[in-house]
């Protein structure tokens, strides 16, 4: 469930989903690159890097094979 109100833009999964997808797209890092790397970037927690990291896992939007992220193909 994707909350719709009360909390702030910055820190919703899906607006933090669409920062990662855009650095995977970009640059395709490895994973501990995007847990580090978007957490200081986007200030906020590793949590919520992860928690974004398993939305977009479980809407297939992204895939993971032991070692680095990709976006799936549509």
């Amino acid at each position: 469930m994707i909350p719709r109100s009360g909390c702030d833009p910055e820190i919703n999964v899906v607006s933090i989903g669409a920062k990662i997808l855009k650095k995977v797209a970009d640059e395709n890092p490895p994973l501990d690159a995007i847990l580090s790397d978007c957490s200081s970037e986007l200030k906020v927690s590793i949590d919520h890097i992860i928690l974004s990291l398993g939305w977009l896992f479980s809407i297939k939007a992204i895939g993971f094979n032991g070692v680095e992220v990709f976006i799936n193909e549509a």
